[in-house]
């Protein structure tokens, strides 16, 4: 039994315990107050010392409802496997997108095999699935890189669902387009099959209900992304490998550009000055950078730019 499948079972339990402690207190019945109290107490602390610890790995509890679904006994395999494939690409790009800064307009995200899920058991409740990341079963002192991108995928789930569309514009700008490309395609696939969706953490239940999906849907409808990759060349004239932020003004323009720069970028920063061969602001060079555009349903439009390689030009200082 996964941890989240035993937390829900020791839950009933309390629940039934405590029922039969006030019902014995009722009665009189002393002894079996004792007993009921002392079994409360064990289940009390297995159930802590589980919520403890699959607060900080990667395991959760993907539930469907809906058209696809039959009570909580079946559900439409076609529609469960491309969900599920939808949902492990969110978690992938979150992971990634957390790990190295934005991502890649195209090809394999490195690490994604790190970011992969595995099908646990079936979760009870509707009908879904105890999703874990491999070696879940290992304790951690700290939330695992895949609980966090959990935590995040449900986070935004909320936000593209939510009824205020103020508050969605302003949040859709912290995105990452290629995370936004992933969860477009997944909340597509639920309106899609008249679906619904709930993710449940030992610690919080989250719901979806159709007309959230329905929602999310339009918003995703109205809404543009653009990935566009581009070699520029110019001068670095800021850069903070610990925020992962730069500055970079191209040749032939006046504009300085601001955004966010991959992992790798930041490391191969940091040993530069380890070294004492730092990086020279002034100095001039060929930078792959991909420009984000996301066009909102009001209209506006949010832009980000992201350096993907950062080498020094040929050409030198200017």
């Amino acid at each position: 039994m996964s941890d989240l499948q035993r937390i829900a079972d020791l839950q009933r339990q309390k629940l039934e315990l405590g029922a039969l402690i006030r019902d014995a207190d009722a009665d009189g019945d002393i002894v079996g107050k004792l007993n009921f109290g002392a079994r409360l107490e064990m289940v009390a602390d297995e159930l802590a010392a589980l919520k403890a610890r699959d607060a900080k790995v990667g395991e959760v509890a993907v539930l469907f409802d809906g058209a696809p679904v039959s009570g909580t006994s079946a559900i439409d395999a076609s529609f469960a496997a491309q969900a599920l494939t939808h949902f492990q690409r969110v978690i992938t790009c979150l992971f990634a997108s957390n790990l190295r800064g934005q991502l890649a307009s195209r090809g394999k995200i490195r690490g994604s095999s790190l970011a992969g899920l595995n099908i646990r058991e079936l979760a009870t409740g509707s009908f879904g699935f105890i999703l874990e990341e491999k070696d879940a079963r290992q304790s951690s002192a700290i939330k695992t890189p895949i609980r966090e991108s959990l935590e995040e995928a449900a986070a935004l789930f909320e936000e593209f669902t939510q009824e205020n569309d103020d508050n969605f514009l302003i949040e859709v700008d912290e995105i990452d387009p290629r995370v936004f490309l992933a969860l477009a395609k997944f909340f597509r696939h639920l309106e899609k099959n008249y679906a619904t969706l709930k993710t449940n953490f030992p610690d919080k239940l989250y719901s979806f209900d159709h007309a959230g999906i329905e929602r999310a849907f339009k918003r995703i409808s109205a809404t543009h992304v653009k990935i566009e990759p581009v070699l520029w060349t110019g001068t670095l004239v800021g850069l903070s490998p610990i925020k992962r932020t730069f500055d970079f003004k191209r040749d032939g323009g006046d504009e300085i550009l601001s955004g966010k720069f991959s992992h790798q970028v930041s490391q191969d920063y940091l040993e530069r000055i380890e070294n004492d061969n730092g990086i020279t602001l002034g100095d001039r060079f060929d930078a792959k950078i991909e420009i984000g555009t996301i066009r909102k349903p009001d209209g506006t439009i949010s832009v980000t730019y992201t350096v993907i390689d950062l080498s020094e030009s040929a050409s030198g200082r200017m």
